[in-house]
């Protein structure tokens, strides 16, 4: 059986998708990050108050993307996620 992932760590997942992707939309994010549609907005509420991502209208679709600060989390997390798994531990 396969274990649940984190809280963290899907956040860790959807922001990554956002900031690998140039036109980041919902269902990119949904499909990729295999999250349901609540537990997504949950997030982005969260991601969008610390100002790690930014969300645009175009043509009514919603566009991700990360912002400065969003890239120096992920660079962070990235460093924090070598350390754990240096030492046998799970972010």
């Amino acid at each position: 059986m396969k274990k649940k992932r984190s809280k963290s760590r899907v956040v860790f997942d959807v922001l990554s998708i956002i900031a690998q992707e140039d036109k980041c939309t919902v269902s990119i994010i949904l499909r990729r990050a295999n999250v349901s549609y609540s537990v997504f907005k949950e997030i982005e509420e969260n991601l969008k108050k610390k100002n790690l991502i930014e969300v645009k209208t175009n043509g009514g679709k919603s566009i991700y993307k990360i912002t400065k600060d969003g890239k120096e989390f992920l660079k962070e997390w990235r460093k924090f996620k070598r350390l754990m798994e240096l030492y046998g531990l799970e972010p």
